[in-house]
């Protein structure tokens, strides 16, 4: 049965009061059936209701289970693609990182090399003015003593042959004679002193001494005159010029030592720093070889996590697309369930209320057509009701003007009454309206503020973390470089130690193979020596007893020359035995050093990269401490801020705060009083003839 609707059954209804009582029972019989027939259909509806929701109650549970697993699928898809996207960028940072790396080192290896090739050049150079100049030096040297020799030979002449004393008129053959034994090359010898002395000894002796030697006393040279007469005074002079001389001698030869003791220590120091580059180069390229194979396992990597990443976005976006679309399916079965369900309810009420205009309604409409009203009465009736109406709101409300209204009501006119009623509503209004902008006000303030004091709270909160994580950091920096330091020295104590260790099997196995070396060549000569006795037969007997061991079990005993076999074949087992222990300790001692070398390499690459991260720690310590600096300066900055905006706070709080009821109360106490002024208007217009029916229908209700 569809919905019924009341004007049907007010159809059976139209005959009471007209016709006679058959026809009103007849009338109640078909209301009642009626009133059965519309109970019947609301249960039928409530049946149907409890059946679908059964049906919904398990479409529902999978669709919450679809949509569960379908979300519980796109969140771990999500996780996974943050962490391949993290892994993916963290690899291609890395593998740029590497790239620069690469080409760093690359770069750094080249410059060495050129470097290398640049100091070769310039030490080759260097190398060919030093021998251009030792070949000058060693020329002079060589001509300074053969002029020296030269001198002594005519001063040993001069020495030999007496002076003559020259008598009046015969200077000039004493000049003559004296020239005779004094003739050497003073040019050369002033030019060969010159050079010695302006070009490496330049201090004031040597130049007094060259000053000496070209003085107009020095050595007489063939064609010029002496400045004395005197051979006596001349020889004196020729002495200190060749003490002089001497000392010239002696300072070109020492700057000659000294120009090669200058080339030896610059060709040490190129060695050096050649060798200092080469290592440098050999570390570079252990570098580059790690950053080469790393870079490569990183790429591998991220390839995978790219394939992975292209894997897991498809499959979130299958799951994406079935959530998406089981949602849209149950969402509209939600949607067509609730407005269901609301109509069937509001069938059932409508039912529900036929019912009861039916049960009850028409008794009602013919007691109040019979029913009559007497003016007066309705006024006592309503200056009763509102003493009742404004007692019952003022004790509800415990709002005392409220109770002063019950005396107003009781003996003062009506419309006093009405124009007071309506005085009071004019100013409650009025009233809650500055109540509501200040709150609104204060409101608006508050979130002001609030806002402002979370922001500043955040803010400095963030300062907080960032101070404590950049002092954290820093603390663990200057904690590993503690902890790099310690390595190092310990790197160093071990490698210390494994040299120690080193050294000592070293020695051992000099000594192992110095010993067995010589206990095989023992060997080998007693086996010599077993031969040389036992000849020919020694070896003819060792042969058929090889070939008797082929054919049959060995027999015991025999000539003295098969034990001389025997003695002969354990002497050559030892002599194995002994070569292949010197084998051995050579394989072993090989491997050893080779495992030292490794270690003192990557010792060296290690502690070269331990020093690198403490410098680039120090560095980043400075950092941190400027960073720290600037974090507390704009920290005391905001907690300046927020003192200021908790001081504004302080400054409203006796404007906006401090009330002991709370506005909402306030409002509501406020809005039901003049709501309960509103009513006692309504009551009071009942005393007018427009309003006695009003009044009535009041009652009926």
């Amino acid at each position: 049965m569809g919905r019924i609707d009341i004007a049907v059954c007010l159809l059976f209804l139209a005959p009471l009061g007209v016709q006679g009582m058959d026809q009103q029972e007849k009338g109640n019989s078909m209301i009642a059936k009626v009133i059965s027939m519309l109970g019947e259909e609301k249960d039928k509806i409530a049946a149907d209701i409890a059946a679908e929701t059964k049906t919904m109650a398990e479409y529902t549970e999978w669709c919450d289970d679809t949509m569960t697993e379908h979300s519980y699928a796109i969140k771990s898809a999500v996780s996974k693609i943050t962490d391949l996207t993290a892994v993916i960028t963290s690899s291609t940072a890395q593998i740029a990182g590497l790239d620069e790396d690469i080409t760093s080192l690359g770069a750094e290896i080249a410059e060495r090399q050129a470097e290398m090739k640049e100091a070769d050049a310039i030490r080759a150079k260097a190398h060919d003015v030093f021998i251009k100049a030792e070949t000058e030096q060693t020329e002079m040297v060589e001509d300074l003593e053969q002029m020296m020799v030269e001198i002594k030979e005519q001063m040993n002449a001069i020495a030999v042959t007496p002076a003559p004393v020259a008598a009046e008129g015969e200077e000039e053959a004493f000049v003559q004679m004296h020239a005779r034994h004094s003739k050497f090359d003073l040019k050369k010898m002033q030019k060969a002193m010159s050079i010695a002395v302006s070009s490496i000894w330049v201090d004031p002796e040597s130049k007094k001494n060259l000053a000496l030697l070209n003085s107009d006393g020095a050595f007489v040279q063939q064609g010029e005159e002496p400045v004395t007469a005197n051979l006596d005074e001349a020889n004196e002079e020729k002495d200190e010029n060749m003490k002089a001389f001497e000392g010239l001698k002696g300072k070109a030869d020492e700057a000659l030592q000294r120009l090669r003791d200058e080339e030896a220590k610059k060709q040490s120091e190129h060695d050096i720093n050649m060798m200092t580059i080469k290592q440098a180069v050999a570390l570079n390229e252990n570098d580059l070889d790690d950053s080469k194979r790393e870079r490569a396992r990183i790429a591998q990597e991220k390839h995978e996590a790219e394939e992975e990443l292209a894997e897991t976005e498809a499959a979130k976006a299958a799951d994406e697309k079935a959530l998406k679309s089981v949602t849209a399916e149950c969402t509209a079965a939600a949607d067509a369930w609730a407005k269901r369900q609301s109509e069937a309810k509001a069938e059932q009420a409508a039912i529900e209320k036929a019912k009861e205009i039916l049960s009850s309604r028409v008794t009602v409409l013919v007691q109040v057509q019979q029913k009559t009203r007497d003016v007066d009465s309705i006024n006592r009736q309503t200056r009763g009701k509102l003493v009742q109406h404004f007692r019952n709101l003022g004790n509800r409300l415990h709002s005392l003007a409220m109770l002063n209204l019950v005396s107003v009501v009781s003996s003062d006119p009506m419309a006093q009454v009405k124009g007071l009623l309506n005085s009071l509503i004019e100013k409650l209004t009025k009233e809650a309206k500055e109540a509501a902008d200040l709150h609104e006000f204060c409101k608006a303030e508050k979130e002001k503020t609030s806002a402002a004091i979370k922001k500043k709270t955040q803010t400095l909160n963030g300062l907080d973390a960032r101070i404590e994580t950049a002092s954290t950091k820093k603390q663990t920096l200057e904690g590993n470089i503690a902890d790099l330091t310690d390595e190092i020295a310990e790197m160093e104590k071990s490698q210390a130690e494994a040299t120690a260790l080193r050294n000592e099997e070293h020695t051992n196995f000099v000594k192992v193979t110095t010993d067995f070396t010589g206990a095989a060549e023992a060997v080998d000569d007693a086996i010599d020596a077993l031969k040389e006795y036992y000849g020919s037969s020694f070896v003819q007997t060792n042969s058929k007893s090889t070939k008797a061991s082929n054919a049959a079990p060995p027999v015991l005993g025999g000539a003295k020359s098969d034990s001389a076999g025997g003695i002969v074949s354990i002497l050559e087992t030892m002599g194995e035995e002994f070569r292949k222990t010197v084998k051995t300790a050579n394989a072993e001692e090989r491997a050893a050093q080779s495992a030292y070398d490794t270690m003192v390499n990557e010792n060296a690459v290690s502690k070269g990269s331990k020093d690198a991260e403490i410098k680039g720690s120090q560095s980043e310590i400075k950092s941190l401490g400027v960073s720290i600096h600037d974090f507390e300066g704009d920290h005391k900055m905001t907690s300046k801020e927020l003192a200021e905006v908790n001081a504004y706070v302080a400054e409203l709080k006796p404007q906006c705060g401090g009330r002991t009821v709370p506005y909402a109360e306030r409002k509501a106490k406020m809005d039901s009083e003049i709501e309960g002024l509103k009513n006692g208007l309504a009551i009071l217009e009942a005393e007018s003839p427009a309003g006695a029916f009003n009044f009535l229908q009041l009652q009926r209700n």
